[in-house]
């Protein structure tokens, strides 16, 4: 969603001796006769705030600084930008005949002022009732309608996809991975306060209509199960993976559906896990095997550290581990080829995707979802962070699951000519198999 900055001057108290003029249109009349002690305030015009506004709304579906958006009922009239402060919602456009006027106003609320038409214009202002949102139009005099007129037009953030360039899925070798992708949004404005503010950013995920448990027990975590839903007639057919929204209160949880007969979706076991570690004297790295003193084994897929360092023997943070089996208790000693490198701080968790698996229960709410995890990087003089390889995360950069714009990652304003990264994280199981199509497109929305 791209809000720009709208350039207002300051309001000073000025001693009028010329025609009154509303919104840079003259009128003629004042709305209302002055009285002793009023005080007349020059405001500058809607044209020129909007100087430093680029890409608004889109009005009915059309980006209107791009292609002029007419309705059907209000002729001569075309809409060439709607301001982000009307927000999204239902636009109504008001032509008065008998007085040659516009209005607009929001929703179900009031008119704004009325802007009286006296020949052709161009980037003509009309606000709402409370003056902070307008929109911009083009008239053409001659064909303004002989009759009062009204049209409707639904307003809406502008949106973009970005599609990254994925390699094949599949896993033939046994062993799960990560993989890390960068792209890159920038606001090309010129000028540093055409601002986006509340740029935000989601994932797409596979078409399917969320259902319903019908079975009583909890999916298996260490052996491939099966599970019922109420209807998955609309979803993939095989290695999508699915979230029980009523988990982890409300955050979810993760499974992978190998694939689908009918309402049974058929489980991967999970054998994916993370565990936080202190004291750390040899220095752990992703593909290393380690141990515990029971049964606990596992490969090191991401190692984040928080604090500390190796040789010190006070490296912390956290491992995530996949092909895990066991569990690693509190202070259980974490070996690499039979000799402890590290202790486990907490015990260890397992689950996909930094969300911990919980048990299900029968009639809680199941949905595909996105194949892959965002982050936002924002640049360090310029650079982004730089990964020794696509299966080394980038230090410092938090990922999550953002699949639809009602939970979307919000970043920061970007001035002009500035920019921001988005980190893509795919998630690949053991032994998946080749996949024919992956949801992993980036949308975003500005204003």
């Amino acid at each position: 969603m791209l809000r720009s900055i709208p350039a207002f001057v300051s309001l000073r108290p000025l001693r009028l001796c010329v025609k009154p003029v509303l919104f840079g249109r003259s009128t003629g009349i004042l709305p209302i006769t002055p009285a002793a002690g009023d005080m007349v305030r020059l405001v500058q015009s809607g044209r020129t705030a909007s100087n430093h506004e680029v890409l608004n709304m889109k009005v009915s579906g059309k980006q209107p600084e791009i292609e002029g958006v007419a309705g059907t009922n209000v002729t001569g009239m075309t809409i060439k930008k709607a301001s982000a402060l009307l927000g999204e919602g239902t636009l109504t456009l008001t032509y008065t005949y008998s007085t040659r006027t516009l209005a607009i106003r929001m929703g179900s609320g009031n008119n704004g002022p009325e802007v009286a038409l006296t020949g052709n214009a161009t980037n003509l202002s009309i606000y709402n009732s409370d003056l902070s949102g307008y929109i911009l139009v083009d008239v053409v005099y001659s064909s303004l309608a002989t009759a009062n007129r009204t049209d409707t037009f639904t307003l809406t953030m502008p949106k973009g996809n970005l599609i990254p360039n994925f390699e094949g899925y599949e896993t033939n070798d046994g062993v799960g991975r990560t993989r890390y992708h960068l792209v890159v949004a920038k606001n090309k404005a010129v000028a540093a306060q055409d601002a986006m503010n509340a740029f935000s950013v989601w994932t797409g995920r596979p078409a399917g209509t969320a259902s319903t448990t019908s079975s009583a027990s909890s999916p298996s975590y260490t052996a491939p199960t099966s599970i019922a839903v109420a209807n998955a007639s609309t979803w993939p057919t095989r290695g999508f993976w699915i979230r029980n929204r009523a988990a982890n209160a409300g955050a979810g949880d993760l499974r992978y559906v190998d694939y689908r007969s009918g309402n049974t979706l058929y489980l991967k076991a999970i054998n994916w896990g993370w565990v936080n570690f202190n004291t750390g004297t040899i220095e752990l790295k992703p593909g290393m095997a380690i141990t515990g003193l029971y049964s606990e084994s596992a490969v090191i897929d991401q190692v984040i550290l928080s604090s500390g360092t190796w040789t010190g023997g006070t490296a912390a943070g956290t491992l995530i581990l996949k092909k895990f089996t066991g569990d690693y208790a509190n202070a259980r000693q974490i070996h690499y080829e039979g000799v402890q490198a590290a202790t486990s701080a907490g015990a260890s968790v397992k689950g996909y995707r930094g969300l911990p698996t919980v048990s299900w229960s029968n009639g809680q709410i199941v949905e595909p979802i996105s194949d892959v995890d965002i982050g936002i990087n924002l640049p360090t003089a310029g650079f982004y962070k730089n990964p020794d390889n696509e299966n080394i995360a980038p230090e410092g950069v938090t990922f999550g699951l953002y699949p639809s714009q009602e939970e979307c990652l919000i970043t920061d304003s970007l001035l002009g000519g500035d920019s921001v990264g988005i980190w893509i994280r795919q998630t690949i199981l053991d032994g998946t198999q080749a996949r024919q199509s992956i949801e992993g497109d980036i949308s975003a929305c500005w204003f």
